[in-house]
């Protein structure tokens, strides 16, 4: 979704979670005179920053649950997504928390540091929740469950259809076991990279200052987008039981350099430089023609239908490989939080939210995939999510089948210390996408700042 995807590359400022920590004991205040109940209403305070357009979405949610429910009153609280931090950590400070809340990937085991986070283990091991997906449960190094992703997200090939059939070239793989290797991808990026002349990037007098299509744009944003190639070439930033630092690794290191590469080298994406003179979302690239295919997260969908409705003919596929198939998954989690002073009607906020037949809207523009296991089996409840013309015919194997075969999930998702180690290894990765350091220069530099912090095993400094 979109405010999934912007979340994902904002870091916690270390001084606000301190300051949390440091002023968020006691509860909340809820049991001041004014949160009580006048009416027989029990009001629950929800916070998120939700852009506009989900803003109304999620209201619409809120409303038929409150017909629902008539005895629960929400207040809903959305703030700019620049400010959202800040407003929780005052919130915790004056102890006005809300009683549930969106939570950025990167900040649930930070804020869980400071104590103020709901364990739900029991409410789904009673059944009163559905459960949910293994691959997306927020999970404290005590056990502690935090919750789950509100929304399942994986990092796939996304790319336009006409390109592919202008060229007489077949689509990419849409299975797992099919995927192209990583040499098979160059091969056809480089047939469908094309300069001003016409030329294409293996041909001699071929203008890399002046292309006009690039083969493929590989999402190097944030680590979770490369790490699936990273994982595939037997490397990673960390281990799946998070006991040990992998970006050291010669199979780390050469998957970050082969990503670099297909700008710096093969020319067949953008530089960063080249980048800017591009259309902003995913699917403004493809619809555009400049890009053929781009690796990002499944959610930019919801960018791509609008193209959809002009005449872009999408499709989806798996990623190219090294040794194995991977892709990487992630979504933002929604927590309640332990000073609420209702945590029965908190909870049948949550279920509500949590609960895919709650959100075909969501799943209807493609921004969401549900996080129940039954959804991604049942014949009859696949075909209840994507059955809008952004979901593709191949999309069965290549994001559901693929989503249950190759997913690792992101290590915010268990790891304490894995968003400082991102505050240090994605400004540290710069110059390498840049050309200014080798993959392994780059590396060197920073592993040491890195395995302090992975050795430490918290989550704040």
């Amino acid at each position: 979704m979109r405010l999934l995807k912007k979340s994902m590359v904002i870091g916690l400022a270390m001084s606000t979670i301190l300051a949390l920590i440091v002023g968020c004991s006691g509860n909340n205040g809820n049991d001041k005179e004014s949160d009580q109940p006048k009416d027989g209403k029990v009001t629950l305070k929800y916070l998120d920053w939700a852009p506009d357009e989900e803003r109304k979405s999620q209201q619409k949610s809120f409303d038929a649950f409150m017909k629902a429910h008539p005895n629960i009153k929400i207040d809903y609280q959305s703030v700019p997504e620049d400010e959202f931090t800040s407003k929780l950590t005052a919130m915790a400070a004056s102890k006005t928390l809300p009683d549930i809340s969106a939570m950025r990937e990167a900040e649930a085991l930070r804020w869980d540091e400071s104590g103020i986070l709901l364990d739900m283990s029991k409410y789904y091991e009673d059944g009163t929740i559905s459960p949910k997906m293994d691959s997306n449960k927020f999970v404290s190094p005590d056990g502690k469950l935090l919750g789950y992703s509100v929304a399942n997200e994986i990092i796939i090939l996304h790319y336009n259809k006409q390109i592919f059939d202008d060229a007489g070239l077949p689509y990419p793989p849409a299975e797992t076991d099919k995927a192209w290797t990583w040499d098979q991808m160059l091969e056809v990026a480089r047939k469908l990279t094309v300069d001003k002349n016409g030329k294409h990037p293996n041909e001699d007098g071929f203008d890399k200052d002046n292309i006009v299509q690039y083969g493929i744009d590989v999402n190097h944003a944030a680590d979770f987008f490369w790490t699936p190639f990273a994982i595939s070439n037997g490397g990673g930033e960390v281990s799946q039981d998070g006991k040990e630092l992998l970006i050291n690794k010669p199979e780390t290191i050469e998957a970050i350099q082969k990503v670099a590469d297909l700008a710096l080298k093969e020319y067949v994406s953008p530089t960063p430089a080249q980048a800017q003179g591009l259309p902003g979302d995913v699917g403004q690239k493809l619809a555009s023609g400049k890009v053929a295919m781009a690796t990002s997260g499944q959610w930019e969908l919801v960018n791509i239908g609008p193209q959809v409705e002009k005449g872009l003919k999408n499709g989806v596929g798996v990623l190219p490989i090294f040794k194995k198939p991977a892709t990487t998954n992630t979504g933002l989690p929604l927590v309640i939080y332990n000073t609420t002073k209702h945590p029965d009607e908190a909870i049948e906020l949550y279920k509500w939210l949590m609960d895919p037949n709650q959100n075909q809207a969501n799943f209807d523009s493609g921004v969401w995939m549900p996080t129940e296991l039954s959804w991604y089996t049942d014949p009859e409840l696949i075909k209840k999510w994507t059955a809008t013309p952004v979901h593709p015919p191949e999309y069965k194997t290549a994001v559901i089948d693929y989503a249950l075969k190759a997913t690792y999930p992101t290590p915010w998702f268990f790891l304490p210390t894995y968003s400082r180690l991102g505050e240090v290894l994605n400004p540290g990765l710069d110059p390498v996408w840049l050309g200014e350091m080798t993959a392994q220069e780059a590396i060197d530099a920073i592993y040491p700042q890195m395995k302090e912090i992975f050795d430490s095993g918290k989550a704040n400094p």
